[in-house]
């Protein structure tokens, strides 16, 4: 026996209402379901659809699908941290290497003359998130707009719109910049901080304008029924 079209959205209801609001988590739960329920009808077929759902909902567990959803997370991040390395190494192979050794050498030289260093440390790490959060927020309401159209929502595109949980990320430059002085402000202090930086520059960059949409591209073909809209 095979399930119909109606078990099958029933499937999707009722992994709706154990807190799954992902529609790309609640598909390949459906299909994990649906699989143990045909196994079930091939050596019982007069069981019920209720009660081979019931022993297959009981398969996961007394958290129920919180398990499965964390680990999805904890996938789609980890693929996500690795478009940003893989293009993030790109930066430091021909011919990126040279715009980004100009840019620490600038930033350097730029330190090298203003009085105030940290403050100017504290202004780029300002704008920089600012640009960040205004991009962060055009795509929150891009999405917001896919799922009032489309009524359906997607662990991919929260991901994405997490920078792949990324955000703790932001606080790390700012609390360098607010790190309390010792001493005199030194030629190698002038050197790190141009690094760090221009490092966390691109790691933004390739976060908002390469991963985010790579993640979204490579997410909708493998869920057909994801739609730009």
């Amino acid at each position: 026996m095979t399930l119909n079209q109606d078990q099958i959205q029933h499937l999707h209801t009722f992994i709706e209402k154990h807190y799954v609001e992902w529609y790309d988590v609640q598909t390949e739960l459906v299909d994990h379901l649906a699989t143990g329920i045909e196994t079930q009808w091939q050596t019982n077929p007069n069981l019920s659809f209720d009660d081979v759902l019931k022993t297959e909902f009981k398969k996961f567990g007394v958290c129920g699908f919180s398990d499965v959803v964390e680990e999805k997370t904890k996938a789609l991040n980890k693929h996500y941290w690795l478009l940003i390395w893989e293009e993030f190494k790109a930066f430091f192979t021909l011919p990126k290497i040279i715009l980004t050794m100009f840019l620490m050498w600038s930033y350097f030289k730029l330190l090298l003359i203003v009085p105030h260093k940290r403050w100017m440390i504290s202004i780029s790490v300002i704008i920089l998130v600012s640009f960040s959060l205004i991009k962060i927020f055009r795509s929150h309401t891009f999405i917001k707009r896919q799922r009032t159209n489309t009524q359906q929502k997607w662990l991919f595109e929260t991901v994405s719109l997490q920078l792949g949980g990324m955000a703790y990320i932001f606080n790390l430059p700012v609390q360098i910049a607010l790190m309390p002085s010792y001493g005199t402000w030194g030629l190698w202090h002038s050197v790190i901080f141009s690094g760090v930086i221009i490092a966390f520059s691109i790691i933004i960059y390739i976060a908002l304008y390469i991963a985010s949409p790579q993640l979204i591209k490579t997410m909708s073909k493998q869920y057909p029924d994801y739609k730009y809209v």
